[in-house]
């Protein structure tokens, strides 16, 4: 790889400044692509709309002159013959241009059109007309965009780059696709709006089939992988059904259906299972998990914290009696002994942390695995589930994905989708208030301690003063205006701390819990009526209604209160009516972007730097079916990255 000093124009300075860009190569230069774009496609006059922006080509006709305004303001005038017509031209702060301006010269401009007086208040005056309709922004501080488009140019002119195709011919031709290297060209120096288009497109295609590729063979390998099916006995499971206190929602069924045909397959095969809060997720797995008991297997629960995972033990311990179960943490006493009675086959369920998978832990016989709060995990390796059985997986989540979010992203997943929601659960009653209501929020507070039931405060950082109201700040606020027992809970604190703060607040009637976000999934605490989120601005609407679906767990009336700026308010009017996480989590989509839904580990790898999931759905979607049919043709496929 040649380096960019090689290039005309570059010096030290001009290579340093690269450098800091992580630019060293010619290579690394010429993928370097625009930022964005500057249009400079010329318009009538004629036709033009008054007071629009407007590009026009003309003819100096008249000596410019420098106009004195009030204080230091100056403005250069002067007229432009433009479509056979003269225009007056004005141009505040760029009377040093007068000197350059020449009767007869043919320059551009670009400003803003005011059609009755025939005038364009001039933005930029180019002495030199772009011919081009577009202009390359690259934003590289310390650098002209124009010394930059200079570089490149004479980087193509000088025979120094290599651009490898990576793209099959066939899909060349089906999509009607440019080279490789004319699209890097095109994208620098695009001729027209409709060369940009075909050269970005193509690019946006190359990034989505790129990820696409991962994903299906991912896929591919997945059912390449083979398992034993799993002979359950269907008699035994409908017995355990009839345990169940209430009749299962018809999505419920579905989800129980989707997951028993996984253990009649031969390959493992990955499932998310998506439905909002309270939808009952986790009876779907009970079934399922009592399902693989009758098929002599073993299942495992994995639970994002030691407090959810000791949470989901005692639902199980309590509702689920037939399903012999065992806890197994970092805090576990006898944990070697506890691992002996799981090879011996002692338990039917394992729950933990991730650390169930990445540990030594030895299974007898393990057959399915559930995975909560997926997004929370990162990416979980295959290699290592393969090592324990090649298990059938569950993941679950609460965060609604959007649509086409989950196709793009989880595409070598089957999906569950539970919309419905148990009959007889009341509403949580949704209101937003300004930091100037606080007080009236407090009284309500007041009332809901009085008569022994407990509220949530949840704020956005645990001490920072950059990000709203904190957990610190706000538990000592709380200890000044309620009397009563107040618990502060971050994420911070140990697992020990957490689980002892969980079990003091659930056990004290009447109490007020302070938390971060760690209170957000799967904590069941049924005297719990009322939420209140500080600076409901840092938080996305799907993880609000999270926090919201901490309460309205009993057949209590309960609350949810968000405390925001003005400029929020138009965002928490959709959050107050709409208690559908589906519908709050494509808005989220819209507005916040992908790693709403994927959480930090996991939306790096899904960064996309040219294509959009929601706007280039069909690329995406066109990629994936590519990629299936190439990776099934072909037993190895080598594919370049963007950028080599």
């Amino acid at each position: 790889m040649k380096s960019i000093r090689s290039l005309p124009g570059v010096g030290e300075k001009t290579e340093q400044t690269l450098n800091a860009q992580g630019i060293y190569t010619i290579n690394d230069l010429v993928f370097n692509f625009p930022k964005r774009y500057e249009s400079f496609k010329e318009d009538s006059l004629l036709l033009a709309v008054d007071k629009t922006n407007v590009t026009v080509t003309g003819i100096v006709a008249t000596v410019p002159i420098v106009i004195n305004h009030r204080g230091t303001l100056k403005s250069l005038q002067f007229k432009i013959l433009v479509e056979n017509q003269l225009f007056q031209v004005i141009a505040y702060r760029r009377e040093y241009l007068q000197a350059s301006l020449k009767e007869g010269m043919t320059i551009q401009v670009k400003g803003r059109f005011e059609k009755k007086r025939q005038r364009i208040t001039a933005s930029q005056i180019m002495l030199k007309p772009i011919k081009s309709e577009h202009k390359a922004v690259y934003g590289i501080e310390g650098i002209y965009d124009s010394i930059i488009s200079k570089i490149i140019r004479a980087a193509f002119n000088t025979y120094q780059i290599e651009i490898a195709e990576v793209l099959p011919r066939n899909l060349l031709t089906k999509y009607k696709f440019t080279s490789r290297f004319k699209m890097v060209y095109d994208l620098h120096f695009p001729y027209d709006t409709n060369t940009l288009d075909k050269a970005q497109e193509r690019l946006k295609y190359e990034e989505a089939f790129n990820f696409q590729l991962k994903i299906m063979k991912e896929k591919l390998l997945s059912e390449r992988t083979v398992k034993t099916p799993k002979s359950y006995n269907l008699a035994k499971v409908k017995q355990f059904i009839t345990t169940i206190p209430y009749e299962l929602t018809s999505d419920q069924k579905a989800a129980v259906n989707d997951i028993f045909t996984d253990f009649k397959q031969t390959f493992a095969v990955k499932r998310l299972v998506q439905g909002d809060v309270g939808s009952g997720k986790t009876v779907v797995v009970a079934i399922a998990i009592y399902g693989a008991k009758t098929a002599g297997f073993q299942s495992a629960i994995m639970a994002p914290t030691e407090v959810l995972a000791q949470q989901h033990f005692e639902l199980f311990q309590t509702n689920y009696p037939l399903i012999k179960s065992v806890l197994l943490t970092s805090s576990t006493k006898n944990k070697e002994a506890v691992k002996q009675q799981i090879v011996n086959n002692e338990y039917d369920l394992i729950i933990g942390t991730h650390a169930l998978i990445t540990d030594d832990t030895v299974f007898h016989n393990l057959g399915f695995v559930v995975i909560d709060e997926q997004h929370r995990f990162g990416v979980i390796a295959r290699e290592k589930l393969e090592t324990k059985g090649n298990p059938d997986i569950c993941y679950l989540t609460a965060t609604p994905i959007p649509r086409t979010l989950a196709i793009v992203i989880f595409g070598d997943m089957e999906i569950s989708n539970i919309y419905q929601m148990p009959e007889g659960r009341l509403p949580v009653i949704t209101k937003y208030f300004t930091k100037s209501q606080e007080q009236s929020v407090f009284e309500h507070v007041k009332k809901e301690l009085k008569e022994n039931r407990q509220v949530y405060f949840v704020a956005p950082a645990i001490e920072s003063e950059h990000r709203g109201e904190s957990v610190i700040n706000l538990y000592n606020r709380a200890q000044e205006i309620f009397e009563e027992p107040i618990f502060m809970l971050h994420g911070k604190m140990s697992g020990a701390e957490k689980q002892q703060t969980m079990e003091e607040f659930n056990n004290t009637k009447g109490s007020i819990l302070v938390s971060t976000t760690v209170v957000e999934v799967g904590l069941d605490i049924k005297d719990a009526t009322m939420m209140v989120i500080f600076d409901g601005k840092y938080f996305g609407l799907s993880q609000l209604h999270q926090l919201r679906g901490r309460v309205g767990r009993s057949d209590i009336q309960s609350y949810c209160y968000v405390i925001s700026d003005d400029i929020d308010i138009e965002r928490l009017q959709i959050f107050e009516k709409t208690l559908d996480g589906f519908l709050l989590s494509e808005y989220d989509l819209a507005n916040r972007g992908p790693g709403e839904f994927l959480g930090v580990k996991q939306s790096g790898m899904i960064d996309f730097k040219y294509a959009n999931i929601e706007t280039d759905f069909k690329i995406f979607m066109n990629a994936k079916d590519d990629a299936l049919k190439l990776l099934k043709s072909q037993s190895h496929y080598s594919f370049k990255q963007l950028g080599t």
